[in-house]
């Protein structure tokens, strides 16, 4: 016998399913009868099987859902041990399983949570690389935060089907939450009012929170603000701009029809994550007084290195703003994205083309892709976005910690040198154009990999080409005299040595282009 609560309006009936055949439906020769208008005189058909249900949707109006998945017409499938049926707006739950020894009640059967850094499954990213474009664009527009929020709300409505999206930010740290956007399908949208246990969730834990049917949620039945809405799903993300939690993103439908599942939680985590980033340079512009502070914040710090390797980073702009980008990003299965590039042109055009490179780049990372795939991407967006005249030359090389072997792609880059063993230097010439230089345009991807002791250098051109008058640089055969005669310096030194020779050729003035140099060693 399978017990299960049925819940429908408000009210909760016991429903127990033996062996046999059950047909779900508002018509009264139904054996589970529901007497909801949404509901279909014959809505669907529940099968028992010994210790198996099957659910078969029987054509309904408004659709059946097990476990979260829409059923097409006469589509049958099997309940999991610990799912649920939603008939339109009545949702059938399994009931007390104590004697299997599983813990199942309605929170554990309609709350599901994502945190942040997590992996994303398949299907959301699939879809977060087809709203990537549109994505970009909103993270690209120019305007105040007020604008962008109500951007945001609208963009997330194309992307997750809701009847209301809406976005509570806080004034900065320590201040309380407010309703500062929304989007709805409705003329006016009523003041949210989140339960603390949805605030909490989010905020203090940095976890996105699957609500499904929340108002037959045991989690939540108490809150007077979700009941009263008639929920039947609902998310909430953290603006999390991946230092704090500025607010969150929340979306919620009371469409029968609609539930949402971990695919769509994952797609909003995404998007919230990338527009809280938006939210944090916009502010950023209001507090402070100039661009270089903002840019500042989008360098990388205290970057950690792989095991088994010694890795060092290094960049000064010789404006306030610049135009060199650089990162070490996780990547999926361990390995290590490597990552140096140089806009094209100066100031705030090239300053602003580097951020938003840095932010593609780093939602690019967190996806399992190939290295020429992700750079096929990169280009792709980049090449949508920037002004017709800029362009890229990028440097990327994910890193196998474990068989120090490195895939790359050297996007018109200068080439990175390696200090080998034998005391040669070999350098990592030129796969393919700068990305978004010209359309249609793919790369070929170089392989190599570092012997113990060995020494990798990759930098930008502001290096090699120092110089004081613009005939006269300090090149690629200075700077390789010293990775071979300082090789086996600690990286510290080799760094203090090169920005030593940059100092001494440009006589102690500073530098037309920025400098921005990357150091990787494998540890004997």
């Amino acid at each position: 016998m399978h017990k299960f609560d049925l819940h429908w309006s408000g009210e909760t009936r016991q429903i127990d399913l033996a062996d046999g055949e059950f047909r779900v439906g508002r018509a009264l020769d139904c054996t589970i009868s529901i007497a909801s208008p949404s509901v279909s005189k014959h809505h669907a058909l529940i099968r028992v099987e010994g210790d198996r249900i099957f659910v078969r949707d029987l054509g309904s109006t408004n659709g059946t859902r097990v476990d979260g998945n829409t059923l097409t017409k006469d589509e049958e499938v099997e309940l999991s041990g610990t799912g649920w049926i939603q008939f339109a707006d009545a949702t059938l739950r399994r009931g007390d399983m104590s004697s299997t020894g599983i813990r199942q009640d309605s929170e554990l059967a309609s709350r599901g949570s994502f945190r942040h850094g997590s992996e994303f499954d398949q299907g959301a990213r699939a879809r977060i690389l087809e709203m990537l474009s549109s994505l970009f664009e909103l993270l690209s527009a120019s305007g105040d935060a007020e604008g962008i929020e109500e951007a945001a709300c609208s963009f997330v409505s194309r992307w997750v089907r809701a009847e209301r999206v809406v976005l509570l930010s806080d004034g900065g740290e320590g201040t309380g939450l407010r309703q500062s956007a929304s989007w709805s399908r409705k003329p006016t949208i009523e003041q949210l009012q989140l339960s603390s246990s949805i605030v909490d969730t989010v905020i203090k834990q940095r976890e996105s929170v699957l609500v499904a049917d929340p108002a037959a949620d045991s989690a939540y039945a108490n809150n007077a603000s979700i009941v009263a809405l008639s929920l039947r799903s609902a998310m909430a993300a953290p603006l999390f701009d991946n230092e704090r939690v500025r607010g969150i993103l929340y979306v919620d439908t009371a469409d029968p029809t609609v539930q949402y599942n971990m695919e769509d939680l994952q797609v909003l985590s995404a998007t919230a994550n990338a527009v809280a980033v938006k939210l944090r340079n916009l502010t950023l512009e209001g507090e402070l007084k100039t661009a270089a502070r903002i840019q500042k914040e989008m360098v990388p710090s205290n970057i950690k290195s792989p095991e088994g390797f010694e890795l060092l980073c290094h960049q000064t702009m010789c404006r306030q703003v610049g135009g060199d980008l650089y990162h070490a990003l996780e990547r999926p299965g361990g390995k290590r994205l490597l990552a140096l590039g140089d806009v094209s042109g100066k100031g705030m055009p090239a300053a602003l083309a580097m951020s938003a490179g840095t932010v593609l780049l780093r939602a690019l990372a967190r996806l399992p892709m190939s290295i020429d795939v992700m750079i096929q991407t990169f280009h792709e967006q980049l090449l949508e976005s920037l002004a017709p005249e800029q362009f890229l030359t990028l440097f990327t090389a994910e890193l196998d910690v474990k068989e120090a072997r490195l895939v790359y792609v050297n996007a018109g880059h200068n080439p990175p040198m390696i200090v080998r063993a034998d005391g040669h230097i070999e350098e990592l010439a030129s796969t393919g154009l700068p990305i978004a230089m010209v359309p249609n345009v793919t790369w070929t991807v170089g392989e190599t990999s570092l012997e113990p002791g060995e020494l990798m250098a990759i930098f930008s051109d502001g290096i090699p080409e120092a110089t004081l008058d613009g005939e006269s640089f300090l090149g690629e055969d200075a700077l390789k005299e010293c990775f071979l005669r300082r090789r086996t310096a600690t990286l510290e030194e080799i760094q203090a040595d090169v920005l030593a020779l940059v100092d001494k050729h440009l006589q102690g003035q500073p530098n037309s282009d920025d400098l921005t140099l990357m150091l990787l060693r494998r540890c004997l």
